[in-house]
């Protein structure tokens, strides 16, 4: 499993009336094309801003980069979910893989 952070940017703000973070984890999870699968994903919207980490399941690193970020292009296509966003950034994460995102604090 791999976990892929992913930003998104748009002028125009979220799509309305959709409850963005549900429809794009179902939008990536139809995307996803095997062997590569969505495990889970975390995503945080802002009216211009989307921040997501994705797990993916994957036999490789590439695979699993390449098919999510075929994922978010199709969500972001014309006539897509999140048409007029801005796929900025989509690869691993390598903090997150090695658990140093929570690394304890000293003072």
């Amino acid at each position: 499993m791999y976990a892929i952070r992913a930003h998104l940017e748009t002028p125009a703000g979220p799509p309305a009336g959709h409850p963005v973070a549900p429809v794009v984890r179902d939008g990536l999870e139809r995307g996803l094309r095997g062997p590569a699968r969505l495990s889970h994903a975390r995503i945080r919207v802002t009216p211009q801003v989307l921040d997501a980490v994705v797990f993916v399941a994957a036999g490789n690193l590439l695979d699993a980069e390449d098919g999510l970020r075929d994922a978010w292009h199709e969500l972001t296509r014309t006539g897509g979910v999140l048409s007029g966003w801005h796929l900025l950034h989509c690869e691993a994460d390598s903090r997150i893989a090695l658990g140093l995102h929570e690394l304890p604090s000293h003072p």
